[in-house]
């Protein structure tokens, strides 16, 4: 189908949060959408919640494709979820967060009206899930424009969140023929997004279009300490490592840029927990 977007979303255990999701992609102005849900192993009620929908998207003219495995990961799911994917346009959103209206139609017709570029992003807000508070916005100043935004990823100076990208399905494929991303207990965002932003500018649509809910019992809110905070610099290593295969730059110049990111994490690591120590203390 023309204009069709893909819509991805890895679930897990998000039955209280899946109807306002669900409601929100009911709500898209967009009429060409196909919606491909993967439980990654719930154990609480999130299928249930997924079929309780299933009339509702037939009636609304969305295509739903429902997939259920075991718990591998929400790298794996979004995996399984590219099997099933027709779309010109691949997309993708955590479950518990909440999409605007014009979320999916507005990045369509930025990339329909500069067919140059080959992904493009929108405003979001961040939320405190606990409390349903705003946190701050997704963006800074520098981040509203259409730019190379690989070194920044690669970085981790710009957001990645999930409900905020959009990706020409071709672009993505010249990346991963196989459409499969590397797998990784850190999520998906990275694997989904280095390769493409290797290859084109990212466009920005200036408006808010996303709420992406952080709780502190989530994975990347959780507290850790020096131990699990160097265990996942080294994960984030290893997973830039597997990325940059698939990625459009100067093989061995990145690999050294990687060190380089790997060296600076390790050092604020341990310069925040000296700082620690000296507040504990006492010492200023």
């Amino acid at each position: 189908m023309t204009d069709l977007v893909s819509l991805l979303v890895p679930v897990y255990n998000s039955e209280k949060y899946l109807p306002r999701f669900l409601e929100s992609v009911l709500a898209q102005t967009w009429e060409h959408l196909e919606l491909i849900l993967c439980d990654d192993g719930s154990s609480d009620g999130s299928v249930e919640v997924i079929k309780s929908y299933m009339d509702r998207f037939e009636e609304r003219g969305i295509s739903v494709s429902l997939i259920a495995s075991e718990h591998k990961g929400q790298a794996s799911a979004i995996n399984d979820a590219l099997k099933l994917t027709k779309g010109e346009y691949l997309t993708w959103c955590d479950s518990d967060d909440y999409m605007f209206p014009g979320n999916i139609e507005k990045k369509v017709l930025w990339l329909k009206e500069h067919p140059y570029a080959g992904m493009v992003r929108n405003d979001g807000l961040v939320y405190d899930g606990d409390n349903e508070t705003v946190i701050r916005s997704s963006t800074k100043e520098e981040d509203r424009k259409e730019q190379d935004i690989f070194d920044q990823l690669l970085w981790q100076t710009t957001y990645c969140f999930a409900g905020c990208y959009m990706i020409r399905m071709s672009l993505f494929d010249s990346c991963y023929p196989d459409r499969g991303i590397p797998l990784s207990a850190e999520g998906q965002n990275l694997q989904l997004l280095l390769p493409p932003a290797s290859r084109s500018v990212c466009g920005f649509v200036p408006e808010v279009l996303h709420h992406y809910y952080q709780r502190k019992a989530g994975h990347s809110s959780q507290s850790r300490s020096y131990t699990q905070t160097l265990e996942r610099i080294n994960g984030f290593n290893d997973l830039f490592l597997r990325i940059l295969p698939y990625c459009d730059v100067d093989q061995e110049k990145y690999k050294q840029v990687i060190e380089e990111i790997k060296k600076k994490n390790i050092e604020q690591l341990r310069y925040s927990m000296v700082m620690r120590v000296k507040k504990e203390m006492g010492e200023s």
